[in-house]
């Protein structure tokens, strides 16, 4: 018996896109309280000298983009004690604050139970936080791009946010830019959502039918990570007419590595000797 479709996204023709020659990227590291360490220490790792500088001695001038870094966290403002939410430039390595035009904290005013967070495929939580965020038309107004880059992605070259500012720019039209899973597997351990795009990358804004994809997305799979449930989504047969309308706006990018292994250098390279981010818990060396 044949599937039937579900309707089509309820959302204008996209218009055509333009070239963002200045882009306005806002760089967001989500987090919740017990994270505290891990991203004191990414943060820290960013100070002049340290070899992942975010920009060159001479930061990136405003006509090539404008790149601003938001602290999120899942909490009400006055949980993390330890946030200096007045000053949260404080918690960048020495110098790299010079390398964003507006550093600033932002709350996502979760309770406990909506931040609920067992891993697997009760992604409750990080659901939430990112909803939160994604669905806030202030965002889409004042940004053209968001990078999401959790507390385990860390750069590993100096001068990123001048390739994050070019892959902003190119091509016209992208709606995702994220990294497939890293390292191999073994063919027998292969299943179809083993092919999604992580969470961790670039997306558009402002684009209506983007939003209302991903609005879809939530509906449909309020619980499991939103990373996957894209992908499942979109290669659903029942949506299979979404998936052609749209399936060139998903580009898998070596911008950013998502490793579930204890990852080294030399295996980010022989991956990729482009990647400036790794997104991974675990670092051999």
């Amino acid at each position: 018996q044949a599937t039937a479709p579900e309707p089509p996204l309820d959302c204008p023709p996209p218009s055509p896109s333009p070239l963002l020659q200045t882009p306005r990227v806002l760089i967001v590291m989500p987090f919740v309280d017990s994270e505290q360490k891990r991203l004191k220490a990414n943060l820290g790792s960013w100070a002049d000298g340290g070899g992942v500088e975010p920009c060159a001695a001479k930061p990136t001038t405003t006509t090539d983009g404008v790149v601003d870094f938001a602290l999120y966290s899942a909490d009400k403002p006055g949980v993390s004690s330890w946030l200096p939410s007045g000053s949260p430039e404080k918690l960048l390595g020495g110098g790299s604050a010079r390398c964003f035009n507006r550093v600033f904290v932002r709350h996502a005013n979760l309770s406990k139970a909506e931040q609920h967070y067992i891993g697997g495929w009760d992604n409750t939580g990080p659901n939430n936080l990112f909803y939160r965020l994604f669905h806030d038309d202030w965002l889409h107004a004042n940004y053209d791009v968001l990078l999401w880059m959790e507390t385990d992605m860390v750069p590993i070259k100096p001068d990123w946010i001048s390739r994050v500012l070019e892959e902003a720019r190119y091509p016209r039209g992208f709606w995702r830019k994220g990294p497939a899973q890293q390292p191999k597997l073994q063919h027998a351990m292969v299943s179809t959502h083993h092919y999604h795009m992580n969470s961790a990358g670039l997306y558009r804004l402002g684009q209506p039918c983007f939003m209302e994809l991903m609005r879809r997305v939530e509906t449909e799979h309020p619980k499991q990570p939103h990373d996957v449930s894209t992908h499942l989504f979109l290669h659903d047969p029942r949506h299979f007419h979404i998936w052609q309308a749209h399936a060139h706006r998903f580009l898998y990018t070596d911008l950013v590595q998502n490793r579930l292994d204890a990852w080294s250098a030399e295996g980010v390279k022989a991956v990729s000797e482009e990647t400036m981010f790794v997104h991974g818990k675990h670092r051999s060396s």
